[in-house]
């Protein structure tokens, strides 16, 4: 995917002709086609956007974002005339109340659980033949979250006297699956199991920078759906906080994010970090670009290859269509290993 990233400060993105231009200090101006760029990403403070880049920017449905230096969404600028889909949202604020927003809520966590299970299965593979002790754990870690899945569809009556109860199955999950994970960490980086949200150790860092990139991408796939962000079914509501991305993103978050982490405990070093465990500027380098690439992959999913990225915007647009009643569940995404 055609991406600008601009995090250096004192940069600024401008326009000339049907290009956009990237201005450093010190360093060569750079012109890049404007109609090969999907999305322009800000990290940081200190950085500039003009008005005539941002006005082509809309013209050509190119999203800008901006985020915090760690990746944590802040705004995005879209078209005027995007994710105005009335009805999608009054149907997704009625189904608040109904049982399309407790079974949206169960399909949510039934993905996230299907998708740790089956990670846990693809990474004991590496074990079989060689240490056999480790390969039967995981495979046993993984039977015991499949073991859970059936519990949600017992799952009655009112969201907001579900909801706790969901989310304590959820938990009972994730104690599983983190205790298992942790052991494709190598010890050298002293992972303490899952920290949120504030990260005290490398590993943490580098999970909750590709949750933030991961956020990215559904904030944007619930927007061109014509979804509100905020009114979330899974997650309680809170002021200011997108919880319909965060239910979105849980069946995403073992596929996306925490396989990709594990490549990078073997390929970072803790030079790529600071003290305080937040990562460098070359850390951020290598760690986002494992993250986007992961976004740009293309794997085989109801019988096509697809891009991730693409796949998040159709599940997206699924559940404005469950919404809608225009299809009759939804379906997380769950693919083969």
């Amino acid at each position: 995917m055609p991406r600008i990233i601009l995090s250096d400060r004192g940069t600024f993105l401008g326009k000339t002709g049907e290009q956009f231009r990237v201005l450093r200090r010190d360093e060569p101006d750079i012109l890049i086609p404007a109609r090969k760029v999907d999305q322009i990403l800000v990290l940081g403070s200190g950085i500039s956007v003009s008005s005539d880049a941002i006005e082509m920017a809309n013209e050509l449905g190119v999203e800008i974002v901006f985020a915090s230096y760690y990746g944590k969404p802040l705004a995005r600028l879209i078209p005027a005339t995007m994710g105005g889909t009335v009805r999608t949202r009054r149907e997704q604020y009625r189904a608040y109340e109904n049982e399309r927003g407790l079974e949206l809520a169960k399909a949510f966590i039934r993905g996230k659980l299907k998708n740790q299970a089956s990670l846990l299965k693809s990474f004991a593979k590496k074990w079989k033949n060689e240490r056999m002790d480790l390969w039967q754990e995981f495979r046993d870690s993984s039977s015991q979250i499949e073991a859970i899945i059936p519990q949600l569809d017992s799952v009655r009556g009112r969201l907001d006297d579900a909801r706790d109860l969901i989310m304590g199955m959820e938990g009972n999950a994730s104690e599983i699956y983190w205790r298992t994970w942790s052991k494709l960490i190598p010890d050298a980086w002293g992972f303490p199991g899952r920290r949120y949200p504030a990260a005290g150790d490398p590993v943490n860092s580098l999970l909750n920078f590709g949750y933030y990139v991961l956020e990215q991408e559904v904030w944007a796939a619930a927007l061109y759906a014509g979804l509100d962000p905020y009114a979330g079914f899974l997650h309680a509501d809170r002021s200011g906080q997108e919880k319909l991305v965060y239910d979105m993103m849980e069946e995403f978050r073992p596929l996306v994010v925490d396989r990709v982490v594990v490549s990078l405990a073997r390929t970072m070093s803790r030079d790529h970090f600071q003290e305080d465990c937040r990562m460098t500027k070359e850390g951020m380098r290598i760690a986002s670009s494992a993250f986007y690439n992961r976004l740009d992959e293309r794997i085989q999913y109801q019988e096509r290859g697809q891009l991730l990225r693409n796949i998040i915007r159709s599940q997206a647009s699924s559940v404005a269509t469950f919404l809608r009643g225009e299809r009759p569940r939804y379906e997380p995404f769950t693919p083969r290993w």
